[in-house]
C-alpha cells in the first residue's frame, strides 16, 4: 500500500505544486495572463484523456508494466516541461506529464491484493494521499515560490520522483499476468458507468464548493478566518472517513453511502445563508467527512461490483467522470454564484447528493460476490 500511496499522492501533487507562480512563468516565456489556463490545464486535460485507456490497457496486459510505463512517461514530460523555452512547449511537457494517468490504475491494484475485508480502507488510504497531496501542493507551492524556488526545479523534482516511483513500483508491486483480450462485457460497462456518474457528483459538488469557499464563509461567518476554518474542517473529517471505511469494510457500506451523500447535499446549504461561524464549521466537517467517504466507498464498490478482468476499466471510467465533475461543478458554481443564483447554488448542491444516494442504492442491489 505505500508504493501505491506514493504513486496516487506524486499524481495528484503535480497538478497542485506548480499552481503559485504559474502564471508569472507562463508570461515569462512569452504567453499571457489570457493564455496560462490552457497551460496550467493540460496536465489534468491529460489525466482526464487517458485514465480510461491506461485502466482498460491494464486489463489486458497488467497493472504492473501500465503503472511503470505511465510513471515513465510522466517523468519525461516533466523534463520537457522544464526544459521548454515556449509556452506551447511547456503546455505540451505538462500534457505529457499528464498523460502518465495511472491512479486508476493504482486503484484496481488496491481493490485486487489483500483481504477483501479491508477494501475500503485501502481505498481510503489512497484517498488519505491525494487528499494530502492537494493540501501539500498549495501550501508547498507557495513556500517553494516564497523561497525562490522557481518552476522548473518543481518540475525536475516532479520528473525525479515519477522515476524512482516507477522503479519502486516495478520492485514492489506484485508481478500479474495480462488476462489478454477483454470481452465485450454489458454489466462491466453499466456498473463502470453508474459508479462514475456518483463520482462525477461528488467531485462537482467539491470543486463548486472549494472554487467559491472563501467568499461564501467571509458572508455566512464574517471575521471567521478561511484558513483557521478550513483546517478546522479538514483534520476531523480526515479521521471521520477511517471510522466510515471500517464500517463499510463490515457490510455498512449502504448507510455509510447514504449519509455521506445527505452530507454531501445538504451541508453546503448552511454556508449560503448568514448562519454564524460554529454552524458553518461543523457543516464544513460533515460536508468534507461525506466527500473523503465517498472517495474511497466508491472505488471499493466498483473493485466488488466489476467483473474479474475488468476493474481496471471500471476505476478507470470512474476516475475520468471524477476529473470531469471537478470542471464541471467550478464551472457551473461560478455562474450560478456570479448571478446571485442562491436558489440555483442550492438546488445544484442538493441534486448532487440525491443523484449519488440514488447510484449507492441501486450498487447496493447488485451484489456479486460478496455482502455490499
Amino acid at each position: 500500500m505505500g508504493a501505491l500511496s506514493a504513486i496516487v499522492f506524486v499524481r495528484v501533487l503535480g497538478a497542485f505544486l506548480v499552481l503559485v507562480g504559474f502564471v508569472a512563468y507562463w508570461k515569462s516565456l512569452g504567453g499571457s495572463a489570457a493564455t496560462s489556463g490552457v497551460g496550467f490545464g493540460a496536465y489534468a486535460l491529460a489525466m482526464a484523456l487517458f485514465l480510461l485507456p491506461l485502466g482498460a490497457l491494464s486489463d489486458r496486459v497488467g497493472r504492473r508494466r501500465v503503472i511503470v510505463g505511465g510513471l515513465l512517461v510522466s517523468a519525461l514530460g516533466g523534463a520537457l516541461a522544464a526544459l521548454a523555452p515556449t509556452p506551447l512547449l511547456l503546455a505540451a511537457g505538462r500534457f505529457v506529464q499528464g498523460a502518465g494517468a495511472v491512479n486508476g490504475v493504482a486503484l484496481a491494484v488496491a481493490g485486487e491484493t489483500g483481504d477483501p475485508e479491508r477494501r475500503t480502507r485501502r481505498m481510503a488510504a489512497l484517498g488519505a494521499a491525494a487528499g494530502g497531496a492537494v493540501v501539500l501542493g498549495l501550501v508547498g507551492g507557495a513556500l517553494l515560490d516564497r523561497a525562490g524556488v522557481g518552476i522548473p526545479a518543481i518540475l525536475w523534482g516532479l520528473s525525479v520522483a515519477n522515476a524512482l516511483l516507477a522503479l519502486l513500483a516495478w520492485r514492489g508491486l506484485p508481478q500479474d499476468e495480462p488476462a489478454g483480450p477483454a470481452l465485450r462485457d454489458p454489466r462491466a460497462t453499466r456498473v463502470a458507468l453508474l459508479l462514475g456518474v456518483a463520482a462525477f457528483a461528488v467531485n462537482f459538488s467539491l470543486s463548486g464548493l472549494l472554487l467559491f469557499a472563501k467568499p461564501l464563509l467571509a458572508a455566512a461567518a464574517p471575521g471567521v478566518s478561511y484558513e483557521v476554518a478550513l483546517l478546522l474542517m479538514l483534520l476531523p473529517a480526515g479521521l471521520g472517513m477511517f471510522a466510515a471505511a471500517r464500517l463499510a469494510d463490515r457490510g455498512q457500506a449502504m448507510p455509510v453511502g447514504l449519509v455521506a451523500a445527505l452530507f454531501l447535499g445538504a451541508t453546503p446549504l448552511l454556508w449560503l445563508w448568514p448562519t454564524g461561524a460554529v454552524a458553518v464549521v461543523l457543516a464544513g466537517v460533515a460536508f468534507f467527512l461525506g466527500h473523503s467517504s465517498l472517495t474511497s466507498l466508491l472505488p471499493s464498490l466498483a473493485a466488488r461490483l466489476a467483473p474479474e478482468g475488468r476493474r481496471g476499466f471500471s476505476q478507470g471510467v470512474q476516475s475520468t467522470l471524477q476529473y470531469l465533475g471537478s470542471a464541471a461543478g467550478a464551472a457551473l458554481v461560478g455562474l450560478l454564484y456570479a448571478g446571485g443564483l442562491t436558489l440555483g447554488l442550492a438546488a445544484t448542491f442538493l441534486l448532487s447528493g440525491a443523484l449519488v444516494a440514488a447510484v449507492v442504492l441501486a450498487a447496493s442491489s447488485r451484489r456479486v460476490g460478496t455482502k455490499v
